[in-house]
């Protein structure tokens, strides 16, 4: 039975009510719990001051640029390391690199091990007020929300993740504005 449906679109595969029944049992259980604290949907969006991290306050090493990509933009990097705060999951920078007018490649630079992670560009926000943000996140929270469609591609609206230890991205949720940015954001 295949279930590479599970956190996509694709629909559960039907159990017949016997495997159902012992499948349940013996496997859902134990994570009954763990399921049950997950904050429901109806709550809203996810909250910055759900994912509380601390911020690393050590001695920050110097970027690893061992691509060419990365060597290319080093003076970008270097003065983020050298005059930026942390500003997202506890201990990186979110260092943006234009892609376009209305187009933000945000990327982690790790203050720790100086390691560049890139994941996807965000754009098409359309008419936006002066004091919008395309990529939204707070120094001391794991939560961080890009703006947009990614990869100029699927829906245009609020994309909800949770930055890992390893600078990784976890996909929460994603609200389909249409594109209207104009509401005031809820994840504060």
């Amino acid at each position: 039975m295949n279930f590479s449906g599970v956190g996509t679109d694709q629909a559960m595969p039907v159990l017949p009510r016997d495997l159902h029944e012992s499948f349940a049992s013996s496997h859902c259980r134990r994570d009954a719990d763990r399921v049950l604290r997950l904050p429901a949907l109806a709550e809203g969006p996810p909250k910055f001051a759900d994912h509380k991290v601390k911020v690393y306050t050590g001695k920050r090493a110097k970027p690893r640029l061992d691509h060419e990509f990365w060597r290319d933009r080093s003076e970008t990097y270097r003065w983020a390391m050298e005059d930026k705060k942390v500003n997202a999951g506890g201990r990186y920078i979110v260092v943006i690199l234009p892609c376009g007018t209305e187009c933000q490649a945000p990327t982690f630079l790790d203050v720790r091990s100086g390691r560049i992670t890139q994941f996807f560009t965000v754009s098409n926000w359309g008419e936006v007020s002066d004091d919008f943000e395309p990529v939204i996140s707070r120094p001391d929270s794991r939560l961080i929300l890009f703006r947009g469609k990614r990869n100029e591609k699927g829906i245009n609206g609020n994309h909800y993740y949770l930055i890992d230890d390893r600078g990784q991205l976890k996909h929460l949720s994603t609200t389909d504005n249409g594109g209207d940015f104009s509401a005031k954001l809820k994840a504060e």
